[in-house]
């Protein structure tokens, strides 16, 4: 564990506030927590400590992580303010991005993601009260600190309450995908006003409805390859596609009912994450029928392997892929513990971490358990949200 010893303002020993934690893989293997709040937190003398905002329990949570140990994480407070919990290597710091940029606050049940870093910009996502899709975009110009644009995005169909969000990048550009009120998948794709394309791909590709509980995932790589999933109304894996071949200039969209080709039908609400690497798709952790955890691998086929142990009720997925390529996907498990796995083919490919290092619990309230998983070249980091503390 790595707090600073100091005391969170306003919180007396034994009081509740939620937090961030972060379960990162040391360079021997093994792993750490670090309670963000805390850690980013800013001494005020006389040892009490001013902590990062506190995240709201229905709040959207996203990270990025790129470099040789450069993180990012996002979420709401608890006044609706989009909170940054940032550090390059060394000390951990936060930023509140609504207060800095004059941005509206974040609806109560805002979903909010990040297409993560890539040539030196990132994008972050979330919906104000009204619906609104507001954009936030960080770079560095050259010769000059990183900074931080946003855009009201008044010209784009409102996003509904249920709706989730998801992003990627890739060389042509930068994509947010949602839900539209009549449950069709909308891309946007560019920023600024106006931005270069908004997209029905539901109307495009005739695809099917979504489950109303349906998760959302995108992943992106190349020149202009594309990845988007959801479920569908029977619980099938829906893809949709779009790749290049030789010599086509413009690529091309298709989609897939992934139910047919060996992927497992969705238990009706289930959580997506998808992850690629390498130059190609490495695949899609979800959760079936049974409450099981799955990992939909793409090779050669489609093919599903069921991953140890139950997932709780409102336990999200996160995955990402390792530098040698292999898949590690994250879970809360039945038992409410914070769980690992790391890839087929592992002599040991499932840690319970909750009790292998004396987590804080996750917390069980919290939307669709916000939890996220990056890779950096120092290993995996993984973070999810606590009402139950150090302090």
């Amino acid at each position: 564990m790595a707090t600073t010893g100091a005391r969170p303002m306003g919180v007396t020993q034994g009081g509740g506030y939620t937090a961030v934690i972060e379960v990162a893989q040391q360079p021997d293997g093994s792993f750490q927590w670090t309670n963000l709040n805390i850690a980013a937190g800013r001494d005020v003398g006389r040892g009490i400590l001013r902590p990062a905002p506190f995240p709201a329990l229905t709040s959207g949570f996203a990270a990025a992580g790129w470099g040789s140990d450069s993180r990012r994480v996002y979420y709401a407070d608890t006044d609706g303010a989009v909170i940054e919990l940032k550090t390059d290597g060394g000390r951990w710091q936060f930023l509140n991005l609504t207060s800095s940029l004059g941005v509206p606050a974040a609806r109560w049940n805002s979903p909010l993601t990040t297409g993560g870093m890539r040539f030196g910009t990132m994008m972050v996502y979330y919906v104000d009260e009204g619906g609104g899709l507001i954009v936030l975009k960080s770079m560095k110009p050259l010769k000059s600190e990183r900074t931080w644009h946003s855009d009201i995005a008044d010209f784009i169909p409102t996003v509904p309450a249920m709706s989730p969000l998801a992003a990627l990048q890739n060389a042509r550009g930068r994509f947010v995908y949602f839900f539209n009120k009549n449950g069709h998948v909308i891309e946007v794709e560019g920023f600024g006003k106006p931005p270069r394309r908004i997209s029905d791909l539901t109307k495009f590709m005739k695809l099917p409805s979504p489950s109303p509980l349906s998760g959302l995932t995108a992943t992106g790589w190349g020149s202009d390859h594309r990845r988007i999933y959801y479920a569908d109304t029977s619980g099938s894996l829906i893809e949709m596609a779009r790749s290049y071949g030789d010599g086509d200039e413009n690529g091309r969209w298709s989609s897939r009912n992934l139910s047919s080709q060996g992927v497992r039908r969705l238990k009706d609400g289930s959580p997506q994450a998808a992850a690629s690497a390498d130059g190609t798709l490495k695949g899609v952790a979800l959760v079936g029928w049974g409450s099981e955890p799955l990992w939909a691998n793409w090779e050669n086929g489609w093919s599903t392997q069921e991953i140890v142990t139950t997932a709780a009720a409102n336990s999200s997925v996160a995955c990402a892929a390792t530098t040698d390529g292999r898949p590690w996907v994250s879970y809360v498990d039945w038992n409410n513990h914070l769980s690992l796995w790391r890839g087929p083919g592992s002599d040991w490919n499932w840690w319970d971490l909750t009790d292998g290092l004396d987590l804080p619990a996750a917390a069980k309230v919290a939307t669709q358990g916000p939890l996220a998983l990056v890779q950096t070249e120092h290993g995996t980091r993984i973070y999810y949200l606590t009402d139950e503390p150090d302090f």
